[in-house]
């Protein structure tokens, strides 16, 4: 709940440290604004045992710009198997991360499908996706081309969209996909206006949800810590839908 008192904590007891120190590591969330996090890492990473961060790390995302190496982001990969959340910017994501993902059972998974594999051969057959349930596609390049795969995904249930994409394209993305219990289209705060036209009500899936993203690893982040995100907020939206608390048509997140 408060992840910030957990250093003054480890100080009481050494019985203390032993049962509170990895929550410190539960929730990793790497970039240049959260430093003291970067230089706790990397001193655990030449401190702790395999085992520890196996044990401990369950949300990883690293962002752009984060003030470590590449070998050093290869190496927390390969000591963090148990994660099941994992999300990277464009700045570090590459085909190099592929054999690592293989690795553990990602759940969640954001991050550009592109950059991942390579321009012109996304795979969503690849072993990484065999436990993922919500999927965070970024960016436009390849994204559409692979919709005739995504309902291979075995066990997909929420995605997630940028905004450019034409509207008939993902209601027959959805009508492809019978267990997908939520598509989410989020749209930049400059795209504002847009939004604004977008929102005149239609006949829609009552899965499609549309909503603007002012802080994308913020909302990772309180996710991650079992607080509200968008993945809930369009569940529960949803779920009013079904219930009639909210007009069928109503497809936007306020």
């Amino acid at each position: 709940m408060h992840p910030g008192t957990i250093p003054a904590l480890l100080r009481v007891a050494r019985r203390v440290l032993i049962w509170i120190e990895p929550l410190l590591f539960r929730v990793i969330r790497l970039s240049q604004e959260n430093s003291p996090m970067v230089r706790a890492l990397l001193d655990a990473m030449e401190s702790k045992p395999p085992e520890f961060f196996h044990n401990s790390v369950r949300h990883l995302a690293l962002e752009l710009d984060w003030d470590c190496s590449e070998d050093e982001g290869r190496q927390l990969l390969a000591l963090c198997k148990g994660v099941s959340n994992f999300g990277s910017s464009y700045g570090f994501t590459d085909p190099v991360l592929l054999p690592f993902l293989a690795e553990m059972r990602i759940q969640r998974l954001s991050l550009t499908l592109s950059e991942l594999f390579g321009p012109g051969s996304i795979d969503l057959t690849h072993s990484l996706f065999r436990s993922v349930t919500h999927l965070d596609m970024f960016g436009l390049e390849g994204v559409v081309e692979v919709f005739p795969d995504v309902p291979l995904l075995p066990v997909l249930t929420h995605l997630c969209l940028d905004s450019n994409i034409q509207r008939e394209i993902l209601l027959n993305l959805l009508a492809e996909l019978p267990r997908l219990k939520l598509l989410l289209v989020q749209w930049q705060p400059e795209e504002k206006d847009l939004y604004e036209l977008a929102r005149t009500p239609r006949a829609y899936d009552v899965r499609f949800v549309i909503g603007l993203c002012y802080d994308y690893w913020a909302d990772w982040e309180a996710g991650a810590r079992g607080l509200s995100d968008p993945w809930a907020q369009g569940d529960d939206f949803v779920a009013r839908k079904r219930k009639h608390e909210i007009e069928a048509t109503c497809y936007w997140l306020e």
